[in-house]
């Protein structure tokens, strides 16, 4: 039987929070300016301001969480791809990172 209710509590961890809290500034550093991407805008800093308290269990809304899913995956599929096409100094670089994406997205978004 499906639940009813899905719990949109997480736990990160220190260096999950950090990652996160990265790839969410660079993302409204891109976005800040154009007024096509307001709702977009709003979503992130909401969750900029939820990663950065200190709050143990983070309580994310459906949108933040669809939002923060979706850019992951994406991420490292561009990391995939950059990997592929990259020399081995920059596939040195581009592993760990690509190993922290998928790490999150296994621990924490994988139904």
């Amino acid at each position: 039987m499906k639940p009813l209710f899905k719990n949109y509590n997480f736990d990160f961890n220190a260096l999950e929070k950090k990652l996160l809290q990265t790839m969410v500034k660079q993302i409204l550093r891109q976005i800040e300016g154009d007024n096509r991407y307001i709702t977009e805008i709003r979503i992130y800093q909401s969750l900029s301001e939820k990663l950065s308290s200190s709050q143990s269990p983070i309580r994310l809304t459906k949108e933040e969480i669809k939002r923060l899913e979706l850019q992951l995956t994406e991420n490292s599929k561009l990391l995939k791809e950059k990997i592929k096409k990259s020399i081995f100094f920059m596939k040195w670089i581009y592993k760990p990172l690509l190993k922290q994406y998928e790490a999150i997205l296994n621990r924490h978004f994988k139904k």
